[in-house]
């Protein structure tokens, strides 16, 4: 009979496994190189994901990271001569024009705006330094298999990326809050206070508005490279990241990378709920009980194993123990990760006893 459970459990991993190969490979992708991995950057599908390529504008992405590192958001950028006119996507600045670094930040990301790039770069002490730097964070990060050569991507043989160092890096901006903002903003308008005329920007990434779940990424175009695109997908639990290179559908790559991503996880249930025993030394009682009631549904991979619940507490406190006072947790594990955490609270106090030093001091009269 345990052979026959084992064998059963065996083939029910098994054909979770063959199951979602067999959903990767049937994924039909335009893409040349093409990268879907989760929140911790683990790789779930990949194509030529380590292959140098150009990566377009998407580079604006280290851009702005930089100098929402560097800058105050209300730092006062002045538009150079050497600014003005750069090639391909732009903002329109004008010489002697005056913006906040935030508005420049909103011209980079939701316009791609290259001369923006640049009004950013020359603010941060120059463009030669500013990509020294961009090159050295990417050292930071560990983008082993990135160069840059400038701020805004145009092509140069020495100007590369990887679909996989690409959603690196965008998981690490991710977490920034500011850039979070900006990167996943529809639209954007600088008022003409001040300027020759005000601007309005809307978002080229055209997945904020048709991929339910998509929060932020960048667009990326040159006629070398192709269409380049990193998303960032949140929704119900799960966190992915997509990058697609030299690929002419890339929209559809991306919607299909997310739907084979979903399909990857599961929502479980699970139930923290019971009482558990706290011991007291030199209390007035020598336990303490902590109650958890209700369960929570959780997000989970589907093809991980089993999940597991352990009860963290010390094996003893020492009195006084308080009502309400926090004393360990119940966790629920899968694969030795941590998926959720409910902290047991001690219900009732427990006193210190009295040492007796009242009883001696009355002995010793």
């Amino acid at each position: 009979m345990r052979r026959a459970v084992i064998s059963a459990i065996l083939a029910v991993i098994l054909c979770v496994t063959a199951s979602s190969a067999f959903k990767a490979q049937a994924l039909s992708l335009s893409a040349e190189t093409a990268v879907l991995v989760n929140s911790d950057g683990g790789v779930l599908f990949a194509r030529g994901a380590d292959k140098r390529m150009q990566p377009a504008s998407m580079t604006k992405i280290m851009t702005a990271i930089l100098v929402i590192e560097e800058c105050g958001l209300d730092d006062a950028v002045t538009v150079g001569e050497a600014s003005v006119g750069t090639e391909g996507s732009s903002a329109y600045l004008s010489a002697g024009e005056v913006f906040s670094v935030e508005e420049l930040l909103y011209a980079l990301l939701l316009q791609s705006a290259n001369d923006a790039a640049c009004a950013l770069a020359e603010y941060c002490g120059g463009i030669t330094s500013f990509v020294d730097r961009m090159n050295g964070k990417a050292k930071e990060l560990g983008l082993i298999n990135t160069h840059f050569t400038n701020p805004h991507g145009l092509s140069d043989k020495e100007h590369y990326s990887t679909a996989y160092d690409v959603a690196s890096l965008l998981l690490y901006c991710m977490k920034n809050p500011t850039f979070r903002k900006i990167s996943g903003a529809t639209e954007y308008v600088i008022a003409p206070n001040g300027h020759r005329y005000g601007r309005y920007f809307t978002n080229h990434n055209k997945l904020l508005f048709t991929c339910d779940g998509v929060c932020g990424g960048k667009t990326g175009y040159t006629v070398t490279s192709g269409r380049c695109l990193c998303s960032y997908y949140e929704k119900d639990g799960v966190t992915l990241c997509a990058v697609t290179m030299n690929a002419p559908r890339d929209w559809d790559d991306h919607k299909a990378l997310y739907e084979y991503g979903r399909s990857l996880y599961k929502e479980v249930t699970l139930d923290p709920s019971g009482t558990y025993m706290l011991h007291v030394v030199g209390g007035v009682t020598d336990t303490v009980e902590c109650t958890v009631d209700g369960s929570v549904t959780v997000t989970v991979r589907a093809d991980a194993t089993e999940i597991k619940k352990a009860v963290y507490m010390r094996r003893f406190e020492y009195a006084p123990v308080y009502a309400g006072q926090r004393v360990g947790c119940v966790v629920f594990l899968q694969d030795d990760k941590i998926i959720y955490t409910a902290p047991l609270y001690a219900d009732n106090k427990a006193e210190a006893e009295k040492s007796g030093i009242g009883d001696f001091l009355k002995w010793k009269k």
